[in-house]
């Protein structure tokens, strides 16, 4: 494909899917230069899809929360059955769209732009309030209901660490054990 239309197919959301996965390996590389590049780009394509750096943070943020928590909630709104049925539902969505894979950078990158914060806020909170609905409809409530929701936001958001080197088969082992665990009564 020749440069020219590779950059007229060239998105916004391009640019972002490509700095979300730098930012996960090597955030010190988040630098308008190295999205670029990995792009196959000049540096000047990026001030066709932002307006400045600031422009870019926020976009980047709100990528990451509509693409790795607003669909997973969106999706759990056409789910049907008991309230374990969508736990497991969403378990499942959690692991095989890999939504939770950059949950530490984001946050990590968050203590050098504390202006996404507020996003990093409406992230846990879309989260919280999804899982408190499921676990309350499984009939817990008061300080159980809390601490339940909590733990599981916490361990989903890192599972994605907590499953290194773990074969497939084993992966879905420990998800079928999660959802035991935070079943039980």
């Amino acid at each position: 494909m020749s440069a020219l239309k590779k950059r007229a197919r060239l998105t916004r959301e391009a640019w972002l899917a490509q700095a979300l996965d730098i930012l996960a390996k090597d955030p010190e590389h988040l630098r308008i230069d190295e999205i670029a590049a990995g792009l196959g780009v000049s540096k000047g394509s990026f001030y066709w899809h932002f307006e400045n750096r600031s422009d870019f943070v926020h976009a980047l943020a709100e990528y990451w929360r509509d693409a790795n928590t607003q669909t997973v909630v969106d999706a759990m709104g056409q789910q049907v059955g008991t309230a374990e049925d969508r736990l497991y539902a969403l378990m499942r969505l959690v692991v095989e769209n890999k939504s939770a894979q950059y949950d530490l950078a984001v946050r990590a990158w968050a203590r050098h732009e504390p202006e996404i914060a507020p996003v990093i806020q409406e992230v846990d909170q879309i989260r919280l309030d999804t899982l408190r609905g499921i676990f309350a409809d499984m009939g817990f409530e008061g300080p159980e209901l809390e601490m339940r929701t909590r733990m599981f936001v916490i361990v989903h958001s890192f599972d994605h660490v907590l499953s290194v080197g773990l074969s497939r088969k084993e992966a879905w082992e420990e998800l079928e054990a999660r959802h035991a665990f935070f079943t039980r009564r």
